[in-house]
């Protein structure tokens, strides 16, 4: 009997033990938890993509830039790349991180062909960085979604001022100076045009020469000059266009202007001395023959006229 009463009381006795153990450790455990979570710090991060865009062409050439307040005496940085599509494809990319000021500045590059080649869809990109001293963490996250498609791009344009001089009694024969001012959007993409299409003007055989472009930086613009000698009479409607490149935007802009003019075969000048108009008409003979002209003029002041005439024979 006393054997058995022994044998209880240490049965008793483990169980105790153990119960208090079990005790002492659920009571200890969130204590660890709030330590490892003191020693953790979320830090903000601003993230940046540029160009900024609506939609993305697979081939654009896309910068990622974060910027995070300087914490600790090491990082790691790291920014995936994720495609949402039919099966997740993910890149991952260490960008290139330097210190600027308090803050590290990451920034790397990708086209969104490295991971969906030229098919449409979204990339998530997500950006994080941890820092870390001998008893602390410090961790900056940020991500942003972007949209890519293959449609055609559509070019940003800005209006170009179109000028000529002279301005009026434009002549067969004679120079013309156009001048036009575009507003600076970047730098010159290609070489200024100016254009003539046969549906509004009656030539389209000539070309306009000595086209030159300078940079106005008072103003803000660019100032393309150029010099056209019509060879016809009539109605002529010369395009311009300017291509320019905004770099921070990664950006094509296009630059236009448009003005209409008509051009006479009938050269009037006035002579002071004796008080005549002396009209100079040009005509060139497109066949052999005899051409008569008869030319009459009208003074409207005292409603009189006077007529001329000449023959001309063509062999």
């Amino acid at each position: 009997m006393l054997f058995m009463k022994r044998k209880q009381s240490s049965w008793i006795y483990f169980l105790m033990s153990w119960m208090v153990a079990s005790a002492l450790l659920v009571t200890s455990s969130p204590t660890v938890t709030l330590a490892s979570e003191e020693m953790e710090e979320s830090i903000p991060v601003e993230l940046n993509i540029s160009p900024d865009k609506d939609r993305y062409a697979p081939g654009t050439k896309i910068q990622v830039e974060a910027v995070t307040k300087k914490e600790g005496k090491s990082f790691e940085a790291k920014i995936v790349v994720k495609a949402k599509m039919d099966k997740e494809q993910t890149i991952t990319i260490e960008p290139d991180t330097k210190i600027k000021g308090k803050n590290y500045v990451s920034k790397a590059t990708f086209t969104p062909e490295d991971i969906i080649g030229d098919r449409v869809g979204s990339l998530g990109i997500e950006f994080e960085i941890i820092m870390s001293d001998t008893d602390k963490i410090w961790v900056g996250r940020a991500n942003k979604r972007i949209f890519v498609d293959n449609m055609p791009v559509t070019v940003p344009s800005v209006d170009s001022e179109f000028f000529i001089s002279p301005e009026q009694k434009l002549k067969v024969g004679e120079k013309i100076k156009f001048t036009v001012h575009t507003p600076y959007k970047g730098m010159i993409r290609e070489d200024a045009k100016f254009l003539f299409f046969s549906f509004n003007s009656v030539d389209t055989t000539q070309k306009v020469e000595k086209v030159r472009t300078t940079h106005d930086r008072k103003k803000g613009v660019y100032v393309t000059t150029g010099y056209f000698t019509p060879r016809k009479e009539g109605t002529y409607t010369p395009f311009f266009f300017l291509k320019m490149y905004d770099k921070e935007k990664d950006e094509e802009i296009s630059g236009s202007g448009v003005i209409k003019f008509d051009v006479t075969e009938i050269n009037e000048e006035y002579d002071d001395e004796n008080k005549t108009h002396k009209v100079l008409l040009k005509f060139k003979p497109e066949q052999k023959k005899t051409h008569k002209f008869e030319a009459t003029v009208k003074n409207f002041e005292t409603d009189t006229k006077a007529t001329a005439k000449t023959t001309i024979y063509v062999k």
